[in-house]
């Protein structure tokens, strides 16, 4: 059984998420320093700094630790850095929850925290990808950013690839498993993003527009809403106010899970999604995917269970393995993956 010393500068959403269940089901020791979710950009950039302080008025470097734990919003070579002497030839292994590189931007690229993310990649002993696409998309974006100037760093994939491995979410399934059956004649669709632009509002507009009607859709939105809501959004919440049963975040476990075992479909229309610990809790409650054939969708169901949806005429059987499939992110076994990598 390992001490871990681990590090969060963003302790909300699925970051949190991920700390709480893997320290919920893991055999080693976790003693978790975290900075609240604000200011993602200021916690990349000075948040290191602050969770030494906090760790060392909180008496955690008293002793050292097994392994230095940190996720992919910290700065891992800054926090190393910082770190007392005695701890700083301990083992740092980064979690990569996204990558900066690939998240979709409505400004001019700033390479500063792509190239944050770079340097803690390089900085690490171990780096641990919350899916393929995750590390895909770090590699082939890296590259094409370091192709616009000159440099003398060899076989940087190799590097990085040398040290990485995949390590899917620990997703906690629901504790009860009925499904509502319904004998309305109506279709329910859970579409369970953030209410932000990054998770495609406008492509649900348009399918919502296509489908509704003809196929006598009811609609579940869930996910965090935040003071701007995306223009789609509002316009969808008044177009189909007679087809949503529901529209909103859900505090309540019970109640989110209650509500996605009404559901008959999971939409994603994201065009950015590192891993989709929120689809995955939906095909957990059996849930049918509605998913687009990218990102890292291909990596969470079975061969062929992409693209499909209510709209297309699709095998029923096709879908009886997914739960098979995502077996490995159920929390027990990923973090059992996550304990024996460490």
């Amino acid at each position: 059984m390992a001490n871990i010393l681990a590090f969060e500068t963003f302790d909300g959403g699925s970051h949190k998420q991920f700390r709480e269940t893997v320290t919920k089901f893991s055999e080693h020791n976790w003693h978790w320093i975290t900075l609240p979710p604000k200011d993602w950009k200021w916690r990349m950039t000075i948040g290191a700094k602050e969770l030494v302080i906090k760790a060392s008025i909180e008496g955690f470097f008293d002793q050292v630790p097994d392994f230095i734990f940190a996720t992919s919003l910290v700065d891992a070579c800054a926090l190393r850095a910082l770190l007392p002497e005695q701890l700083r030839t301990v083992p740092l292994v980064l979690y990569m929850h996204e990558n900066q590189i690939a998240y979709p931007t409505h400004d001019q690229r700033d390479a500063t925290f792509a190239l944050i993310n770079f340097n803690s990649v390089l900085c690490a002993d171990k780096v641990l990808w919350n899916s393929q696409w995750n590390l895909d998309s770090f590699l082939v974006g890296i590259g094409k950013l370091l192709s616009h100037t000159t440099h003398t760093i060899q076989n940087i994939d190799e590097q990085i690839k040398v040290k990485s491995t995949i390590a899917w979410v620990p997703v906690e399934p629901p504790e009860f498993n009925e499904r509502v059956k319904q004998s309305d004649g109506y279709t329910r669709i859970v579409w369970p993003h953030r209410w932000e632009h990054d998770k495609g509002p406008e492509d649900l507009l348009e399918l919502a527009r296509a489908w509704t009607k003809k196929l006598r859709l009811k609609w579940i939105l869930l996910g965090e809403q935040f003071q701007e809501t995306p223009k789609a959004l509002d316009t969808f919440l008044v177009e189909f106010k007679d087809d949503i049963e529901h529209a909103g975040f859900v505090e309540s476990k019970e109640e989110y899970w209650q509500l996605l075992h009404r559901a008959d479909w999971v939409l994603s229309t994201a065009k950015h999604e590192f891993f989709g610990t929120a689809v995955v809790e939906a095909l957990l409650a059996g849930c049918k995917p509605w998913l687009p054939d990218r990102l890292s969708y291909p990596e969470l169901v079975p061969t062929g269970c992409v693209d499909a949806g209510p709209h297309k005429q699709v095998e029923p059987m096709l879908f009886n393995g997914i739960k098979t499939h995502l077996s490995p992110a159920t929390a027990k076994n990923a973090t059992c993956h996550i304990d024996s990598l460490l």
